[in-house]
């Protein structure tokens, strides 16, 4: 009767890797490109579901809020607030979770293609695929956008593939969080890395 019982936090506490066998762990060969996420909220889940799939790197882009940089030139209450909630929302990801802040997105995925990424932007076209009906193949590049606009023309212009998460209620999307979670875990399953 006891084999279903919950975990407690102690249980799952000792079960995460130390911070030395987490640096000795594989990195799974896929990229997030987050552009013009507006909340900060957002880039710290974001932040926390890629630290726990273990992606290779987390790239912040356009005016996505990053935390705290060695040598910010940002204004000091600007850093404190953006490090603040993300920090906060993402729990214990940001210093375990390889991430860079890249002003201009399209140069950066133009160099990952070229060396060999499967680009796949997440965003409701009208030549989209759904999700679950695409092949992906690692290493991979994925980008979400702005939580109304979307992903920028000209980084779906430089995909490879487009792809969307049906919407079967009222709502036109689903929250960029929420999408970058199935995506990844979608991915990763797809490419054999679960």
């Amino acid at each position: 009767m006891g084999q279903n019982n919950k975990k407690t936090t102690e249980e799952l506490v000792q079960e995460r890797p130390s911070d030395n066998e987490l640096k000795s762990l594989k990195r799974i060969p896929i990229n997030v490109v987050l552009d013009n996420v507006r909340s900060l909220d957002n880039v710290g889940l974001i932040f926390r579901i890629c630290e726990l799939a273990r992606i290779e790197k987390l790239y912040l882009t356009g005016y996505t809020g990053y935390p705290k940089l060695k040598n910010d030139k940002r204004p000091k209450q600007v850093i404190k607030r953006h490090d603040h909630r993300i920090t906060k929302t993402a729990v214990y990801a940001v210093p375990h979770q390889p991430w860079e802040y890249v002003e201009d997105p399209l140069p950066l995925v133009k160099k990952l293609k070229k060396e060999g990424s499967q680009i796949v932007a997440l965003e409701q076209t009208k030549n989209s695929v759904t999700y679950y009906k695409e092949e992906y193949k690692s290493p991979l590049t994925l980008i979400v956008g702005h939580e109304r606009l979307g992903v920028r023309q000209e980084l779906i212009d430089a995909a490879d593939t487009i792809v969307d998460i049906p919407i079967l209620g009222i709502g036109n999307s689903h929250n960029v969080a929420v999408s970058t979670s199935i995506m990844i875990y979608h991915i990763l399953e797809k490419t054999g890395n679960m």
